[in-house]
């Protein structure tokens, strides 16, 4: 872990200016970029959520209680 320490100090102190120009835009985009993630991340989430409670519960011991249209023995 030390040798990795120096091996990074030595790359920052080593390094040359990149004279690069960062806008005020670019702010609002890297924002932008995060909104998106969470909100695609958030998506994916709603989408498999009985899936993923489910494979919670298996994990636990404990089935998730399951819905009365499957298991209704009333004559149709």
């Amino acid at each position: 872990m030390p040798r990795l320490i120096v091996m990074t100090l030595l790359a920052v102190l080593a390094s040359a200016p990149a004279y690069a120009y960062l806008d005020p835009g670019t702010g609002s985009i890297l924002v932008q970029g995060l909104l998106a993630a969470l909100a695609a991340g958030s998506a994916a989430v709603a989408a498999f959520w009985s899936q993923i409670r489910r494979f919670l519960a298996g994990r636990r011991g404990t089935a998730p209680p399951a819905d009365e249209d499957e298991h209704d023995s009333s004559p149709s």
